[in-house]
């Protein structure tokens, strides 16, 4: 008999006990494309509990489960365990622990690169809470399932129990005004298809309450149209640009930058260059002149005159004959001192007026003055010069141009300076060069001194 009564006793206070601890339920909540990046075949777990519950982890084919992070985000604790992935660890069961609960077994089969994702909560954790306490649970219930009104209205219930705690209950309150009041801002500006600030407002509202999947699938979509947005508004943009539209182009590129698009680097070059051509139209930066030069009397000139920065020129000078000498194809038909002159240089602004500014031009040159015959050093005592001082430098002689007669180059390397001045769309230039012979022989047959005048447009 007194065994009997103590195998009772002993059933009782295990059956007590079993029933002490609570059961702890869970969802899947494991989207099909999501993807956790990581080197090697890892895949990973992200568990959602309330962070009134405390879990650990083990694993039936892991030595032990380490957290890969631990976080809070509203009032879950959200757990990241990183595990390796594949066909070897088929059947892999995953046991979650927390004190005063059961254990809860997870099956978890994982492919290399998997995020799988679970909510981890007690079903009774409204019975026999109190009035407080089951109302702020259902309300938090209702945040979970984006239910923002339902949820303020169990929390304005909540704040009439006597049980209630009311800076809780306050920061309830305002968490859900909030989301109510993200979620109209984002919707409107969804609705006016501004969707890069739709899409920030939307993204709050997953940091604050990662349940809600309609501010997730809001947030993809403005993503998705964000990127077709400002592909196609670069694409015109770009178009305008090619047509030379630049007013049209230029307000389409500005509003690639203005929204943060993938595409507002190229599109922030394109407006420098668009802000140069139009302030460079507008100050008649373009130069081209007629060049007279002595001994190359045709010429052309042409260069950016800034207001602000540097420019750049070019000129070319020819005789007729130097025409007649690049257009030949036989030695014997070159004729006589073909003469060309080309430079290239800098510009510089460095009279600001308003009405005649001036630049000052500056760069090298390069000329070639043809010749037949050949030339040689005159004996210095046998040819003296003027005032009967005997000459070093060598003469030309000219001779007739026989079959296979050579045809000789004289080459000289050219500094120069120049003036430019612009009025209105007319410009003017003046220029010296001074030129240096290769062979000093010969400087005073492509002479030493040069001055070349220009008269044309600024356009």
């Amino acid at each position: 008999m007194l065994k009997k009564t103590f195998l009772l006793l002993l059933l009782v206070v295990t059956s007590v006990a079993v029933r002490a601890q609570g059961v702890l339920e869970v969802d899947d909540l494991s989207q099909a494309n999501a993807v956790y990046s990581s080197e090697g075949e890892k895949a990973a777990i992200e568990i959602r509990c309330n962070h009134t519950i405390p879990l650990k982890f083990s694993s039936t084919m892991d030595k032990s489960v380490d957290l890969f992070s631990t976080e809070i985000q509203g009032t879950d604790s959200v757990y990241f365990i990183e595990l390796p992935a594949g066909s070897r660890y088929r059947g892999r069961v995953i046991t979650v622990t927390a004190p005063g609960f059961n254990p809860l077994d997870i099956p978890v089969d994982l492919e290399p690169k998997q995020l799988r994702t679970f909510k981890i909560y007690d079903p009774n954790s409204m019975v026999d809470a109190g009035c407080y306490r089951g109302h702020r649970n259902m309300g938090v219930r209702e945040i979970q399932n984006a239910n923002y009104e339902e949820a303020l209205n169990q929390f304005r219930v909540a704040m009439q129990c006597s049980d209630c705690d009311n800076v809780e209950n306050n920061a309830n309150i305002a968490k859900v005004d909030s989301l109510i009041k993200l979620r109209s801002d984002a919707d409107i500006l969804y609705r006016m298809l501004d969707y890069s600030a739709a899409a920030e407002i939307y993204n709050n509202i997953v940091q604050i309450n990662s349940y809600d999947a309609y501010a997730v699938q809001k947030f993809k979509e403005c993503n998705e149209k964000y990127s077709s947005e400002c592909a196609v508004t670069f694409k015109q943009a770009e178009a305008y640009f090619d047509n030379r539209l630049f007013e049209k182009a230029r307000a389409l590129y500005q509003r690639v930058v203005e929204n943060g698009c993938p595409e507002a680097k190229t599109s922030t070059e394109r407006l420098n260059s668009i802000s140069n051509y139009l302030t460079a139209k507008e100050e008649h930066a373009s130069v081209i002149t007629y060049e007279w030069m002595d001994g190359a009397p045709i010429g052309i000139h042409y260069g950016r005159y800034n207001q602000t920065k540097g420019g750049i020129y070019l000129h070319l000078n020819v005789n007729s004959k130097g025409f007649s000498a690049l257009q030949s194809n036989s030695g014997n038909a070159i004729p006589d001192h073909p003469e060309v002159n080309f430079g290239v240089g800098w510009t510089k602004h460095i009279v600001k007026s308003e009405k005649v500014p001036v630049w000052v031009t500056f760069g090298p040159g390069v000329t070639m003055k043809g010749f037949y015959g050949k030339y040689e050093t005159i004996d210095k005592n046998s040819h003296p010069d003027e005032h009967g001082y005997p000459t070093k430098e060598a003469v030309v002689e000219d001779i007739d141009k026989e079959e296979g007669q050579k045809f000789n180059a004289a080459v000289s390397i050219n500094p120069e300076i120049g003036i430019c001045v612009k009025y209105s769309y007319f410009a003017a230039r003046v220029a010296y060069n001074y030129r240096f012979a290769l062979d000093s022989a010969l400087k005073d047959f492509l002479g030493q001194h040069c001055f070349s005048l220009g008269i044309g447009f600024a356009f």
